[in-house]
């Protein structure tokens, strides 16, 4: 293990990791997604399963998933496990999505072993669609496999965070931007969607800077035809992040930088691909800090008509003259 990923460790708050015979926990949510037919505020039932298994052999320092995976080598059947304790729970219906998200990577045999993948994609025949996380450098074989082997469409979510160089350094993520195309263009040859997951104010950007580069970083994965992008605030709590900010060094994105980041959208002049959507992340909203009651609910709702519509305005034009110290 190199010095980086040592640091990382290290730095990380102690905790009880889960084990893979466990019983994952569950979501059950609407997801927004634009099918092409220009009614971009459809909706979709969407069954989340966060499964457990081995961690990313990478060690991201933004990454706080880490906590729900488990150190070792997930264990040939856990999985298949884990999907059997929850799914007869699920009542399907004839449109209605899968997440089987692993907190790693799916096609990493460390993590999903090989020998399963028959009998995970059995328990996602009933689902019209089927999406799961993966790191870029593994789309290979496997995936093929099981895109080919699942009654539905295969979707693989993917981190590209940033384009910024030195962010992509300072994140340890041991991939570049041709890993990424590379990922993108083998899901493409294999007729397989990409969601993207993009990072507002990652490490290794000055803060005047960094809102300029996740509108460049999504014009990126717009111009590859990505089907979904993400767009996700950094979050605390993982160790080295904590590090960054106790020593004065960095800020986890507040209230009113995600103001900024919906009043600078329009300059970039996104072009939405028929049938791509956008989404800000609202996960854990309620620890972004800064704001009032007031221009907290104003911003999210903006945020949420974003969604409906698929029309980045300004945030000024949605009535936000809130004059309180975000």
């Amino acid at each position: 293990m190199n010095a980086i990923k040592q640091q990382i460790e290290s730095l990380r708050p102690a905790l009880d990791r889960p084990s893979p015979w466990s019983i994952p926990n569950v979501l059950h949510s609407r997801e927004p997604f634009s099918s092409g037919n220009g009614e971009p505020g459809e909706e979709v039932e969407t069954t989340t399963i966060f499964l457990i298994g081995a961690e990313c052999p990478f060690r991201c320092s933004m990454c706080d998933l880490w906590q729900y995976t488990s150190p070792d080598r997930t264990p040939p059947g856990a999985i298949p496990f884990q999907l059997s304790q929850v799914l007869p729970t699920v009542t399907t219906s004839k449109r209605q999505w899968l997440k089987i998200y692993n907190a790693s990577n799916f096609f990493d045999e460390r993590s999903v072993p090989k020998q399963d993948l028959a009998e995970i994609a059995k328990h996602c025949a009933p689902f019209e669609r089927v999406i799961v996380e993966n790191h870029p450098r593994f789309c290979d074989d496997r995936m093929q496999w099981f895109s080919q082997n699942i009654a539905g469409q295969l979707e693989v979510a993917m981190g590209l965070e940033t384009i910024h160089p030195n962010a992509i350094q300072a994140m340890n993520k041991g991939m570049t931007t041709d890993d990424f195309d590379n990922a993108v263009e083998n899901c493409r040859r294999l007729k397989i969607d990409v969601r993207v997951f993009v990072l507002l104010h990652p490490p290794g950007i000055v803060p005047d800077e960094s809102v300029d580069w996740t509108c460049r970083t999504v014009t990126y994965a717009l111009q590859r035809n990505v089907r979904h992008i993400s767009i996700i605030p950094v979050r605390a709590g993982n160790g080295w992040i904590d590090k960054l900010v106790d020593a004065g060094h960095y800020r986890v994105p507040t209230l009113s930088m995600v103001q900024e980041f919906f009043n600078k959208i329009q300059k970039h002049n996104w072009h939405i691909p028929v049938g791509s959507y956008i989404e800000f992340d609202l996960w854990g909203w309620e620890q972004i800090e800064g704001g009032c009651s007031r221009c907290r609910e104003v911003l999210k709702e903006h945020i949420l008509q974003c969604h409906r519509t698929q029309s980045f305005l300004p945030l000024d034009e949605n009535g936000n003259d809130c004059e309180c110290a975000v």
